[in-house]
């Protein structure tokens, strides 16, 4: 899903309304959102998991070296990430 979908989906729903995340798809949980992160990249390693980088951390908070940290993050489209509250 891209933020045009996303924006489409919402546009029509009143401002105060609370946004709550389903822990996984087969409803096994949900909680609130708590807040976004629009300086990730995010790296799949499967069609339904993957990895998220903060492309504010330092190479060593990537734990790669500075050269290949430099390259993914000029090579890879930011994504937005929503997180709950817990």
């Amino acid at each position: 899903m891209t933020v045009l979908d996303l924006k489409k989906m919402i546009e029509s729903l009143p401002d105060g309304m609370q946004v709550i995340l389903q822990k996984d798809a087969e409803g096994n949980g949900y909680s609130p959102l708590s807040g976004c992160d629009l300086n990730c990249i995010y790296i799949p390693s499967s069609p339904w998991h993957g990895e998220v980088y903060d492309t504010q951390w330092t190479a060593d908070d990537a734990m790669m070296p500075a050269q290949a940290w430099e390259s993914m993050k000029n090579e890879q489209a930011k994504c937005l990430i929503l997180y709950p509250i817990n």
